[in-house]
């Protein structure tokens, strides 16, 4: 989330892509897949832990579904603001991406906790799945999910409430969305 700006012209940027990989050759080895350098070497576990999928941790093969792991954790943390897996240590954090599950939204203790709605919380959970079978298959998908939200009916209470507020963050993570796509 720190590599996500928003420009004077309201335009959003991702500033340091960290980790970024070639797209792979079809047929290639898993050996020649893997982007080495003399301070890394094949199949070894890189990211920050907070935003890897599981199969990042296991050190397996990453698909689209694994950036949609990572906009799900960058999204929980938007909305929450707190990150989903975070624990004392690299080693334990990766763990909680392994085993856990993050606290529910709608009991984080943030402000904007009492203005997520159900089928938001929902999305979120589904692009945090352990497997990447049951998240969204494509960046796609995610944002056809995320476009319906602006359809949902809200309680007047909450509709209320969410109008005191100057910027929603639904277009934000459409926005978020289009580019990591």
């Amino acid at each position: 989330p720190e590599n996500i700006f928003v420009t004077k012209d309201g335009r959003i940027k991702i500033l340091d892509f960290g980790l970024a990989k070639l797209a792979q050759k079809a047929g290639a080895e898993p050996d020649e897949m893997t982007l080495t350098s003399a301070n890394t070497a094949a199949g070894m576990v890189m990211g920050t832990a907070s935003y890897m999928a599981p199969e990042q941790v296991r050190g397996e093969a990453a698909d689209p579904r694994t950036d949609i792991f990572a906009f799900g954790a960058v999204l929980y943390e938007m909305l929450s603001g707190e990150r989903a897996f975070r624990r004392d240590t690299a080693a334990e954090t990766m763990t909680a991406v392994l085993k856990d599950d993050p606290p529910d939204l709608s009991t984080q203790s943030s402000d904007s906790a009492h203005l997520i709605s159900p089928a938001l919380e929902r999305i979120v959970r589904r692009c945090l799945e352990k497997s990447p079978e049951q998240r969204f298959q494509s960046a796609r998908d995610l944002s056809f999910a995320l476009s319906a939200l602006s359809g949902t009916e809200a309680s007047t209470a909450v509709r209320a409430r969410a109008a005191t507020r100057r910027i929603s963050v639904l277009p934000w993570l459409v926005a978020a969305l289009v580019l990591v796509a």
